[in-house]
């Protein structure tokens, strides 16, 4: 695991959607390659006699019983909808092609 550079904190901007600034881009570049000389000092920790774990607490599922509501209807949904049609809340398209 190597440094960033640039070009490759330009990529990672870019697909955040970020206008970064060349302050920005120097902080983050900065922040980046810590958090990777960070991965590469844990990657050095002897690990072959600890036991995987997903969670370090004892998790407990929380049940309730399911209830019948009734829901406020499509005319109330109307009412706080920017734009209603035919039945259905029209919203903006957020998925764009790739460049």
């Amino acid at each position: 695991m190597s440094t960033m550079d640039e070009k490759q904190i330009l990529r990672v901007a870019r697909l955040a959607r970020l206008d970064l600034s060349e302050q920005e881009m120097s902080e983050y570049a900065r922040q980046l390659n810590d958090i990777l000389a960070y991965v590469r000092k844990i990657e050095e920790m002897e690990t072959a006699n600890v036991r995987p774990t997903d969670h370090i607490v004892d998790l407990h599922n929380v049940f309730r019983e399911d209830r019948v509501q009734s829901s406020p209807g499509a005319e109330a949904l109307r009412a706080i909808a920017p734009r209603f049609e035919d039945g259905h809340v029209v919203v903006p398209i957020i998925i764009e092609g790739q460049e």
